[in-house]
Order: C-alpha cells, then sequence, then structure tokens
C-alpha cells in the first residue's frame, strides 16, 4: 500500500511540474508588459523599470524598456544585443556571457527535465538553478509574477502582464 501511494505521489509531482513548465511556457509565447521593481539598498528606494516584450517567429526576443531609461534589448542565438536610444549606443553581449537567468528562461523555454520546479501552494511554484531561487505566481490567467535574488543579492519582483 505504502508502495502504491509513494507512486502515486511521484506521478502526480512530475505532472504538476510540467503542467508549470508547460504554463510558463505558453505564458511567454504572448506579447507582454512588465513591470520590475527593485531594492535600491544605496539610497534606501525601490527602483522601477518597465516596458514590453514581443517574440518574433525566428524565436528571437525585443525587449523595449521605457523607463527609467529608453532602451531595447534583442535577443537571438548569438547573444543580446543592447541599444540605449537615449545615448545612441549599441552594446553586445555574446550568449556565453549572459549570466541573466530569467532571460535564458524566457528565451530557451522552461523544461522540467532541466529544471528543478517546486510546487509551493495553488499557483505558486519555485525553480532552483545554481543555488539561486525564483519564485513563480500566476495572479491571473493574464498576470504572472516572478521575485528574486539578481547575481548581486538584490531583490527582485517582476510583474507580466499579457496583452
Amino acid at each position: 500500500m505504502k508502495l502504491i501511494f509513494i507512486n502515486l505521489l511521484l506521478v502526480f509531482n512530475v505532472t504538476i511540474s510540467s503542467n508549470s513548465a508547460e504554463s510558463l511556457n505558453i505564458f511567454f509565447k504572448n506579447d507582454l508588459s512588465f513591470i520590475q521593481t527593485s531594492l535600491n539598498t544605496i539610497n534606501n528606494n525601490f527602483d522601477t523599470s518597465s516596458g514590453n516584450i514581443y517574440r518574433d517567429k525566428d524565436n528571437s526576443i525585443k525587449i523595449e524598456v521605457y523607463e527609467p531609461f529608453k532602451e531595447t534589448y534583442s535577443i537571438d542565438n548569438q547573444g543580446i544585443k543592447i541599444h540605449d536610444l537615449e545615448f545612441d549606443q549599441v552594446r553586445i553581449i555574446d550568449k556565453e556571457d549572459i549570466n541573466n537567468n530569467i532571460l535564458e528562461f524566457i528565451y530557451k523555454g522552461f523544461s522540467e527535465e532541466k529544471l528543478n520546479i517546486e510546487n509551493l501552494k495553488n499557483s505558486d511554484f519555485k525553480i532552483v538553478d545554481n543555488e539561486s531561487s525564483y519564485y513563480f505566481k500566476f495572479i491571473d490567467k493574464n498576470t504572472l509574477q516572478i521575485k528574486y535574488k539578481d547575481n548581486m543579492g538584490i531583490e527582485n519582483l517582476i510583474k507580466f502582464f499579457k496583452k
């Protein structure tokens, strides 16, 4: 009896994880707007940026940031092209030098085989990747929230909204 219960629990857990990854992949195929808030520990203020995310048919991604600075990010198999619109400067980061897991998750997709997905409650779950934890919550079918600490230890909260 215990063995049957354990097997059912394992199957249920795998199903939930794949549903979480599948839900994220479906969500990020949409055109989205976002608001990112992070705690600036230097002046103890919250910094906010906002913009839009678009995915092209070739799976490349374009991110338009409107505030606090006007920038565009083009993400593809080669890496990231950052265009500072205010100073008309362009910088390119090769894909080997990208250390932002959120961008990589959105670009490559979420895979239950490659990621450690832990369900917390209801529509909340956590992905642990290389000692970093990312907390996901579907607020509703059109809104997703991600909370994480970046590589500098700064708390970030990003809300994505379907357009």
